[in-house]
């Protein structure tokens, strides 16, 4: 296999459209005086554009709530079934489907029914007066909203038909001698997985243990392998987002979170730069560059998610469909079709010819780069940074969230999560990066098939242009 190409494949001059992000925000939150007299209601209004909800699955926001005390904000608990729309920015638009998190951390904001276009809700969630501390003076609260999409619960397949994936460390089926037999299914969500050189088991060469993996196992019935519904981020972490997390976490965890250090960051599209006192981000909706695993496992801890594994980066781009030799994320077998691109001038992600997400339809998917559940980027843009089932940490991850808070130095504190400094395992990379404009176009770069795990247990790299992060939620 050889797709080997150059860096001028990505050079054009017209049609060009920004197709990266679909302008969720929230414009109102306040806190709401109840029958006590306590501020223990948030009211918000939250608008986003192309939301959808249809038989495959559907979009929602993630939404969660900062206290802004001027130096380090505290997260606010919501109360369980206490999410209510108040009015709706059309009568066209379907009421909203409000659902709070079990442990109170967020809510789910999305259409309650059948639908295309765009939202707007205003809401009222009344905070846990008993995980949150109130206060009757005044409040400033800071509403975070963060757009993804629906994983529904069920099976699907692990791996590539194509026998070359076989040396890019891709999933298979092993019979007794460990050789191919045929490819691995994902059955139940308590799934416990035998790993090895032995009939029914999972198995994947490595020449490079340190790359993809040490072939070992099981890999136990308490892992995320993707069967379980979850909620995964539609688009990478953008600037603008890491700007909102970097200005309210206090100075002293922003100071070992900042990612805009290197010579090379502005080169590569970095816009952030601190200004009259705050993080402000030129190209809100670029996705962040430059962007370390312990800078990705702080921001998912402060948004009340967690990582992913490499399982469910599968089922995100596959769904249940039957697997394609060299399937991309976007179930084809070529890029031909692709008109997202990264213009080299700005780094900015864009469509050509003109098209727009409000485009964006079942018959024309490749063309967006647009998974089997309309995930986007999955390959094409960074590095996905995953869990990885390669190595001991990663396989003893079970899917803890995080709780809304890091530590007074920036770190995130779930034990249940690989650190990148000091542990240097748990993570791997999976769907292809982008290295910017003197990166070498090659087989697995940017675009890298769903199945290959070329770099599927390095947990290695320092920030990079070309290394990115969503995040995900299981569902409650």
């Amino acid at each position: 296999m050889n797709f080997k190409r150059t860096a001028s494949f990505f050079i054009f001059v017209i049609g060009i459209s920004t197709c990266f992000a679909t302008d969720v925000k929230i414009t109102y939150a306040e806190t709401v005086r109840g029958i006590d007299d306590q501020p223990n209601a948030i009211n918000f209004t939250i608008s986003w554009k192309n939301s959808w909800n249809n038989d495959r699955n559907h979009d929602a926001s993630w939404v969660f709530f900062k206290l802004d005390q001027n130096t380090r904000s505290a997260h606010q608990y919501l109360k369980k079934g206490t999410g209510r729309m108040l009015w709706k920015g059309s009568p066209s638009m379907p009421d909203a489907a409000i659902e709070i998190a079990e442990d109170g951390t967020g809510l789910f904001v999305r259409a309650g029914s059948t639908y295309r276009g765009d939202l707007t809700y205003h809401i009222t969630v009344e905070r846990d007066t008993a995980k949150t501390k109130l206060s009757t003076r005044f409040e400033r609260v800071e509403g975070v909203a963060i757009e993804m999409v629906y994983i529904p619960e069920g099976g699907f397949t692990l791996g590539d038909p194509y026998t070359p994936a076989l040396d890019y460390g891709a999933f298979y089926q092993s019979d007794a001698n460990g050789a191919f037999d045929g490819l691995f299914k994902i059955t139940s969500a308590d799934q416990e997985i035998a790993v090895g050189p032995n009939d029914g088991a999972l198995y994947y060469r490595s020449e490079d243990k340190i790359y993809q993996g040490d072939q070992q196992g099981p890999i136990p019935a308490t892992f995320p392998n993707g069967y379980g519904a979850f909620y995964i981020m539609k688009y990478e972490v953008t600037q603008g987002l890491y700007t909102k997390f970097l200005n309210l976490i206090g100075s002293t965890a922003a100071t070992v979170r900042v990612n805009f250090g290197s010579p090379n960051y502005r080169e590569h599209g970095g816009t952030i730069k601190l200004e009259n006192g705050k993080y402000v981000a030129g190209a809100p909706n670029r996705r962040n560059v430059y962007f370390h695993w312990d800078d990705m496992m702080a921001f998912t801890d402060w948004a009340a998610l967690r990582p992913y594994t490499e399982f469910e980066f599968t089922k995100a781009s596959r769904g249940p469909l039957k697997p394609k030799p060299n399937e991309y994320p976007w179930n084809t077998t070529t890029i031909d079709e692709m008109a997202l691109r990264i213009n080299p001038a700005t780094q900015e992600q864009a469509m050509l010819n003109g098209l727009t997400e409000a485009d964006l339809a079942e018959s024309n998917r490749a063309q967006f780069g647009a998974s089997y559940y309309w995930v986007m980027n999955l390959a094409g843009s960074m590095w996905e940074k995953v869990i990885t089932v390669g190595d001991e940490v990663g396989r003893s991850f079970t899917g803890v969230h995080g709780d809304g808070s890091i530590s007074y130095y920036g770190y995130a504190d779930v034990e249940d999560w690989p650190e990148g400094f000091r542990e240097v395992k748990g993570y791997g990379y999976r769907g292809g990066g982008y290295y910017g404009v003197r990166g070498e176009i090659t087989d697995f770069n940017p675009y890298s098939p769903i199945g290959f795990r070329t770099y599927g247990a390095w947990s290695g790299g320092p920030r990079n242009a070309a290394y990115g992060y969503r995040a995900a939620r299981t569902a409650n």
